[in-house]
This record gives C-alpha cells, sequence and structure tokens, in this order.
C-alpha cells in the first residue's frame, strides 16, 4: 500500500499531501508520519530535479532520432538520480525498467514522449519503503513526476557563409561529366530526422549538413516568430545579385553593360579597399552601398596579352566577345555558363563569381532550403573567408537596414531586418564554414603567373551531349594554344596594360595578386580583425574547418578556432561524414530551451 502519490499540476510543482485520515492518529503517529514524509519530499524533490535535467536534454535533441534522443534523456535523468551504472545496474533497464537509485529508491523513468516538433514530455516514479508509518498499514512511500519542455522561440538573426569553391567539388574529377555518382545532386532533407543519403562530394554534403542545421530550428514550421535566417555562398567573392546595381559606383555602372557584353553582370562585387575611391578599412566595415558604393567583380579578358616568336600563347581566360553556344562556330567564345561542365577551363567575365546569390534574412523555411539545395561549387579565384565573412556580416548589420529593405517591423519589434544590436530577446549568430586556406588559384592552363598545363580536353565534350556543353564535331578548345614548350617563360612578350606574369594569379575580389591590394597574411589578420569587431557587438560566431583532403593548414584551423565565440563552437571536420554531425550540433546549440511545465 503506498503512504502518498503526488502529481505536478501544470505550471505548478506537487507537494507532499499527507492524507488526512491521519490527522487523528496518536502523537506517535504524527512523529511517523513527519518523519516518512520529510523522506517523500526528499525524494520527490530530487526526482523532479533529475527529471527536469532530462525533459531539457531531450528537448535540445528533439531534432536527432528518437533513439539518440531518448537515450541522452535517460542518461542525463539517471546521472542525477543517483545511479552508478558501474554497480552491476542493467543499462538495458534506463528506460522504462527498474533500476536502484537515490535514497536507494526503485524508479522507473518512463518512455519519452513528443508531444509536438518542439515539445516533449517525460515522466519517472520512485519507491522507498516505508518506516513508521508501517504501524498504519503504509509499506511503500511512492513519488511520481512529470516534466515538459520545449524549443524557445527567442529570437534569432542566423547568416550561413559557405564555402563553395571549386575545391568543395570532391569527387568529380573530370568536370564534363556531370552525371556520374559522386558528381550527382541529392535533394536536401525538408523535415527533421529525414532519413536522406549524400553523395561523396563535399559540396553535396554541405548542403545536406546545412539544411540540417535549419531542420533542427524550424522543426516542421515554416516559419518560427522571430527566426530569420540568411545565407551567403562565398568564393573570393560574394553575388549580391544582378538587381543590385544601384549598390554599384556611378562610374562602374556608366561602363557596365559594355564591359561584360555579350554577357551581363552576374551580380558579384570586389573587396572594398586598394583602388581609388575605396576607403581603407572597406574590408573591415559593415558600410552600406550607401556609404560605400561597390565595384563589380570583372575579370577582364586576356586574349591576345601574350606571345611567343610572335605567335599567341594562352592568357588565363581568353575570350572574345561571342556566348558559346551548341551552335557556335570558332574560339575563345564565354564559357562560363558551363562552368560546372569546363570547371578551371572556363572563361568569361564572370569567371571565379559564385551563381548563389546572397540570401538576406528571411523567415521562410523553403526559401531557406531551396537557397541551400541551389549550391553548386565555384571554379577559379581561390578562398577568401574574410570577404564572405563580412557578406555575412552585412546581412545582420542593422547599417544594412535600407539597402536589404525587408519590409516593415515583425510583429513585435520597432524596426524593420536586420534588428538593432542587443535587441531585448535577440540573438545574432553567424555559422561559418571553410574548406580551404585564404589564398590565390593560379589557373595552370594560361598566363599571368605559372603556365605549366595543356588544354585539357576532358572539360570540351566533342559529341553532342544531354547535359550541356557539346556540340557535335571538333571540340571547341577555349586554349588555342597550350602553354610554351620548356622554361620560356622569360620570352614571352607582354602587350602593353597586361597582367604582369611572375608572381601572380587569377583574378580574385582583391583583384590578382601583383596589385597588391592584399596578401595571404592580410587577409588573416583582416579575417582575425572581423571576428573580434563583430563579436564586439554581441554577434555569437560558429566556425567550422572541413579538411578532408589534409590541405588546411594549422595556421587557419588556429584562426578558425580563435573566431569561434567559444571553444566549443569550434568545429574541427576531417572525415566526410563528420560534417552533417558538426551541423546538427551547431543547430542544437543555438536551439535555445524554457521549461513550459
Amino acid at each position: 500500500m503506498s503512504l502518498l502519490q503526488p502529481w505536478r499540476r501544470l505550471g505548478r510543482r506537487g507537494n507532499i499531501a499527507v492524507m488526512t485520515a491521519l490527522l487523528g492518529v496518536p502523537l506517535a503517529g504524527f512523529v511517523g508520519l513527519a518523519t516518512d514524509g520529510a523522506r517523500a519530499w526528499v525524494l520527490q524533490s530530487r526526482l523532479y530535479t533529475a527529471l527536469d535535467a532530462a525533459a531539457l536534454a531531450m528537448a535540445r535533441n528533439v531534432g536527432v532520432p528518437a533513439a539518440t534522443r531518448d537515450a541522452e534523456a535517460a542518461g542525463m535523468f539517471w546521472a542525477n538520480f543517483g545511479v552508478n551504472p558501474a554497480q552491476g545496474q542493467s543499462q538495458a533497464a534506463a528506460i522504462g525498467g527498474t533500476r536502484r537509485a537515490f535514497m536507494g529508491s526503485d524508479a522507473v523513468f518512463d518512455p519519452p514522449v513528443q508531444l509536438d516538433s518542439g515539445t516533449i514530455r517525460v515522466s519517472a516514479t520512485a519507491a522507498i519503503p516505508a518506516y513508521f508509518t508501517r504501524l498504519l498499514g503504509f509499506t511503500e512511500l511512492r513519488a511520481r513526476a512529470v516534466s515538459e519542455a520545449r524549443r524557445a522561440d527567442l529570437g534569432l538573426e542566423l547568416a550561413l557563409v559557405l564555402d563553395v569553391t571549386g575545391s568543395m567539388d570532391t569527387g568529380c574529377s573530370t568536370p564534363s561529366n556531370r552525371t556520374g555518382p559522386n558528381c550527382g545532386f541529392t535533394p536536401v532533407p525538408r523535415q527533421p530526422n529525414q532519413v536522406v543519403n549524400g553523395r561523396n562530394s563535399n559540396i553535396d554534403l554541405l548542403r545536406l549538413a546545412a539544411a540540417d542545421l535549419v531542420n533542427v530550428l524550424y522543426g516542421d514550421r515554416e516559419t518560427v516568430p522571430n527566426l530569420w535566417v540568411s545565407m551567403v555562398p562565398y568564393t573570393t567573392t560574394f553575388n549580391i545579385g544582378p538587381n543590385r546595381v544601384d549598390w554599384l559606383d556611378p562610374s562602374a555602372r556608366a561602363t557596365l553593360t559594355a564591359d561584360f557584353s555579350p554577357t551581363t553582370w552576374r551580380g558579384c562585387v570586389e573587396a572594398r579597399r586598394g583602388y581609388p575611391g575605396a576607403p581603407a578599412d572597406g574590408d573591415l566595415m559593415d558600410y552600406s552601398p550607401a556609404e560605400a558604393p561597390f565595384r563589380p567583380f570583372l575579370y577582364r579578358s586576356t586574349l591576345g596579352d601574350y606571345t611567343l616568336n610572335g605567335n599567341p600563347v594562352p592568357g588565363d581566360n581568353d575570350w572574345a566577345r561571342l556566348l558559346w553556344t551548341t551552335n557556335t562556330v570558332g574560339q575563345n567564345a564565354i564559357t562560363e555558363d558551363f562552368q560546372l561542365w569546363r570547371g578551371n577551363s572556363q572563361v568569361g567575365p564572370n569567371v571565379g563569381c559564385p551563381r548563389a546569390r546572397v540570401l538576406p534574412l528571411t523567415a521562410s523555411k523553403t526559401t531557406v532550403l531551396n537557397a541551400i539545395e541551389a549550391l553548386e561549387p565555384s571554379f577559379r579565384g581561390g578562398t577568401m573567408g574574410n570577404l564572405g565573412l563580412l557578406g555575412g556580416w552585412f546581412t545582420l548589420s542593422p547599417r544594412w537596414r535600407a539597402a536589404w529593405n525587408l519590409g516593415s517591423a515583425p510583429p513585435g519589434q520597432t524596426t524593420a531586418l536586420p534588428l538593432d544590436y542587443n535587441t531585448r530577446f535577440m540573438r545574432k549568430a553567424v555559422v561559418m564554414m571553410t574548406d580551404g586556406d585564404n589564398q590565390w588559384f593560379d589557373s595552370p592552363t594560361g598566363f599571368p603567373g605559372s603556365c605549366s598545363g595543356g588544354v585539357n580536353t576532358a572539360s570540351f565534350p566533342t559529341v553532342a551531349t544531354t547535359n550541356p556543353p557539346g556540340p557535335p564535331g571538333p571540340a571547341q578548345h577555349v586554349f588555342p594554344v597550350a602553354c610554351p614548350p620548356g622554361n620560356q617563360t622569360g620570352n614571352v612578350r607582354l602587350r602593353p596594360g597586361a597582367a604582369p606574369i611572375a608572381n601572380n594569379a587569377d583574378y580574385t575580389g582583391y583583384g590578382r595578386r601583383s596589385d597588391n591590394r592584399a596578401t595571404p597574411a592580410d587577409m588573416n589578420a583582416r579575417f582575425a580583425q572581423l571576428c573580434t569587431t563583430m563579436k564586439n557587438q554581441g554577434i555569437i560566431i560558429y566556425t567550422v574547418v572541413l579538411n578532408t583532403a589534409g590541405t588546411v593548414n594549422q595556421g587557419t584551423r588556429d584562426l578558425y578556432q580563435a573566431c569561434a565565440s567559444v571553444p566549443a563552437n569550434y568545429f574541427f571536420v576531417s572525415q566526410p561524414n563528420q560534417l552533417r554531425p558538426a551541423f546538427q550540433q551547431i543547430g542544437q546549440q543555438l536551439a535555445n530551451l524554457r521549461l513550459v511545465q
């Protein structure tokens, strides 16, 4: 027979109720009742403490598989309820079974229940032998507790800053073959715990990992109150979108059509540093376009810039004013629209500009997942993480409110997005991911820099295919001749105004290396300075270094580790299958919780 069985009411802690019938017993009965009642109160209190810890642990993992989630909740409960598994406690009894625990009680942690996408319920019982109240016919003291927890809808502005450089296209060695098993495309998961297996390509796994994080935050909801997400895919630059012409310097706008003809400006911009009119700290501050207009990213043609003994030798971006299509006749046409098939052999004014545009803050889960699903690798140029991080800051900075023009103030807020720093009950966060060091890429198939390769015929199909490009007939080589044979670089002549050959490389967000607008050491220092400035504004930073190829140096790892707000916010991923768990863990950390019972 049980002396008491307290139940927890919604919004209130249960109290030990003493059966009123006992009030009429002699004084000795009162003493016994008080003693056992105190024991029962201690048992009940400890049960609630352990159960609250389990509820929080479970809600924190609401987006992971149920078995993993329930096991962690059970582990947290038993750790707080005095069980020592090393002393013969059965692991199989951790959920639904009886274990000996606090005060020698026989306790049961019930199977957890998920009530909806963000709310869970846990319950447990515990019983200890009655002592003094046995005289009244009670053999045990039994306590029960129920606790619920859910993710709090506390506000968050989150920027995903994702490396989409060509090195992310792992496992796809032949650019022209996009139908290979490792070059394919996997639709991203749209719901938490949806089983989707990626391909052996870092870019494919990145899409899935970023989608996992979003699904943890949103659950099965399309919108969450006061949650907005932006995304900045980056290489050595980022794409603000061709609709943002008004963000460009007036002089650049005046020649934009002519500079990019017969194609158009895709939307990428250069770092606002190192050219006339650019502020000295233009790549360190969140100046809006009204304060410091951009210069469009323009990779000018190198056609005819270099000759040897009067004969042309390839530049690294030889293009004529001709768009390459399946009906194109001749050579040196612009092929940038087919960069997935041509890889590093593409040419055109937008080469190195990622096709995926910056997504400003949005409340729509579907919009974010669609943008993630559209990510693709972008070849040439190199990696400049400091500019990617700067782009992420632009999407969170209240200084950019007028530029983004995201509508009226959201419900409960006094300003439009992005909100002011330190807005009550709001946070701003960045998840920054890279797979490489800050550096220039030097195309091996043309000057300037080293010219050591020949024409990559694998990038120029000789027959028509179901996947572009490829007209039937002879291959349309971008480079009509290969690099000069032997060590003849010193004999190559440059047309006036051509980029110098020595110590040079591709065009980037900082121009070429010979332009001296930045060095890799500069970019690392400026990256570190950006991290500090953003953290001083209260922005929480998570960093992920993906090093599956083993090419990321220790200096870069240290740089990204120092950038993270706290050590637990830095993730080093050395195996492809670790990327998704890392992003899931970040999502769980961002999903703040509060008890509702």
